[in-house]
């Protein structure tokens, strides 16, 4: 791998950790993997590393977590809830938009060869940043797709949730969202050596 993809894995390992559950992760070797993560990130974009950094040091609670994200969730972490109408019945679950949606994910990952765990969904936001972290330096076009098409349209809305709630993880989103598109550009390099 190349030191461009060496600093997109490093910056998507550490926002897909930042993304769970404060109970789930050590915060110590965190909070080193991140600054590492940021000084690497800096070169590529300083504004980035900026955000990251600013987030590491505006640490979130437990019970904000859970508030925000779990059991009756302010914002979902699941991307297609922000965009596709919930079915009203079990019967229009499997023909809903965000289930083609999903399935159309779960392609992807196997085409990478990766299967995510089956107890969280395809559309979850930190199992999408964390197979952008096991594929980093990867030159297959379904990765750019998965950014390009399956991420970076959707990721206003969650981000335009977050802003309204004035919450740290806004920062955080709009961190993902500068690596996206370093990752989109780094691939159009390589695709044009």
């Amino acid at each position: 791998m190349n030191e461009a993809g060496e600093v997109l894995r490093e910056a998507y390992g550490c926002i897909a950790e930042l993304w769970c559950s404060p109970r789930d992760v050590d915060r110590a070797a965190l909070e080193k993997r991140t600054t590492g993560a940021v000084a690497q990130l800096q070169a590529a974009d300083a504004e980035a590393a900026a955000l990251l950094s600013r987030f590491l040091g505006n640490p979130v609670s437990e019970e904000e977590y859970v508030e925000l994200f779990e059991l009756d969730p302010r914002c979902p972490l699941y991307v297609g809830s922000h965009v596709f109408e919930e079915p009203k019945t079990c019967a229009k679950a499997g023909l809903s938009e965000r289930n083609g949606y999903m399935i159309e994910l779960l392609g992807v990952y196997r085409h990478m060869g990766l299967s995510p765990d089956r107890s969280e969904m395809p559309d979850y936001l930190p199992l999408m940043v964390e197979f952008l972290f096991l594929s980093a330096g990867s030159q297959d076009p379904v990765r750019e797709k998965l950014i390009k098409e399956y991420m970076l349209p959707y990721l206003p809305r969650i981000r335009s949730k977050l802003d309204q709630l004035n919450t740290p993880y806004a920062g955080l989103l709009e961190a993902l969202e500068r690596v996206l598109r370093i990752d989109i550009a780094q691939a159009r390099e390589v695709s044009h050596v």
